[in-house]
């Protein structure tokens, strides 16, 4: 009785672990996930090069102009953030879950940057 409440059982690491197999709703969304982090990555290598900024409206061409490097550069961990955990989230591989949340957190600071014209320095004491 003491052995149960206090834990001093042992586990057999040895035996077989049981998985259960993903439903369609799990395919699915690694699916859609996969193609929205593509189209993402795709965005990200257009905002990168000049010929292609060139194409675009004035609009967007200030815009990414005046963009700060942190934010272009937590754009960048979003988007290949996410591509890679939608590809291994399929993978059943662990590092599928902090490669989502990397790319969670890219696409809320760009966001608040955008929203709320967060600096370097605001950020800095928000996050403090």
């Amino acid at each position: 009785m003491i052995g149960v409440l206090y834990g001093s059982h042992s586990y057999n690491s040895e035996a077989p672990r049981v998985m259960t197999k993903p439903g369609r709703v799990f395919w699915a969304i690694g699916l859609l996930g996969r193609i929205w982090n593509a189209l993402g990555c795709f965005n990200f290598i257009i905002q990168m090069d000049p010929g292609a900024v060139a194409d675009l409206p004035g609009a967007y061409q200030v815009l990414i102009a005046s963009r700060p490097g942190w934010v272009t550069a937590i754009f960048l961990i979003a988007v290949f953030g996410g591509k890679l955990g939608c590809v291994l989230m399929p993978l059943r591989r662990a590092t599928a879950r902090p490669a989502l949340f990397l790319s969670l957190v890219g696409v809320v600071l760009p966001m608040g940057h955008a929203r709320y014209g967060w600096g370097l320095r605001r950020l800095g004491a928000f996050l403090l």
